[in-house]
């Protein structure tokens, strides 16, 4: 049995593991999740690498206020980026709700303004709103900070084309005051949600990136040159030429 399939053994069984909960273990975020994940990714079959040219299109998160931090914003981006693999940008700008320029493929725009509801989305204009006033009437400052990320959430889900979900404690369930954001434990979405994203955004230009392991893009023929001895090894292996090669004897009753 070979290393490389021994490697890809161990790796599916690192998965279970990475994946198993108990009732006494704290549930990990998504961020917290991927760092373990990629641990065990790095040392049985080199890393996740992203396939060259394979990723189209962009969605952009603009920023036009100072109330939330640019670091809630940057989270959303990590998050959506990760589970998504779009090509998530930063920008910051104006927001004039009568013309507003929309960057990349599709825009969320960042907003404070006591004129304007909590969300607004214009999928026919390819944008959507998140007005962080109405939020910041909360005094607390987790509250604040957790409601924000999680209208982020929520617009996000809206502008790409998910609602629904069959877990009924989704973020993208009707929701009609920000008390009732509160009983969400955090701004993640469910994966039946996540997954509508890829078929929606398509026809807008938006297309996931390919992300594979290093061995298998070894295999499939696309890997970059190594950059460390994991790397290294696995290049070695994937490419040696078999122990005992095939011989193809002259016929000369066939002239070949």
């Amino acid at each position: 049995m070979s290393k490389l399939f021994m490697s890809a053994i161990a790796l599916g069984i690192a998965f279970s593991a990475i994946a198993e909960t108990t009732g006494d273990k704290p549930r990990l975020s998504t961020i917290e999740r991927k760092a373990k994940l990629e641990a065990v990714v790095n040392q049985r079959v080199g890393g996740f690498i992203e396939k060259p040219g394979s990723g189209q299109g962009s969605i952009v998160y603009i920023n036009c206020q100072k109330k939330a931090p640019k670091a809630w914003i940057d989270e959303s981006i990590a998050y959506f980026t990760e589970v998504t693999k779009f090509k998530i940008n930063y920008a910051e700008g104006t927001f004039d709700i009568k013309n507003p320029k929309v960057e990349g493929n599709v825009s969320i725009f960042i907003v404070e303004d006591d004129g304007l509801p909590t969300l607004l989305i214009a999928p026919e204009n390819r944008w959507a709103m998140v007005n962080i006033a109405p939020i910041a009437q909360e005094k607390r400052p987790i509250f604040f900070e957790q409601r924000t990320k999680k209208e982020l959430s929520r617009a996000f889900a809206y502008l790409c084309g998910a609602t629904g979900s069959k877990y009924e404690r989704s973020l993208t369930r009707g929701i009609s005051s920000q008390t009732e954001l509160d009983k969400n434990p955090d701004y993640e979405l469910p994966m039946d949600v996540v997954q509508r994203f890829w078929d929606y955004m398509k026809p807008l230009g938006v297309i996931p990136a390919q992300r594979s392991t290093y061995l298998k893009a070894c295999q499939e023929g696309w890997a970059p040159a190594p950059t460390n001895d994991v790397q290294r090894t696995i290049w070695e292996q994937t490419h040696q030429l078999p122990s005992k090669p095939i011989k193809i004897e002259f016929d000369p009753a066939k002239g070949k």
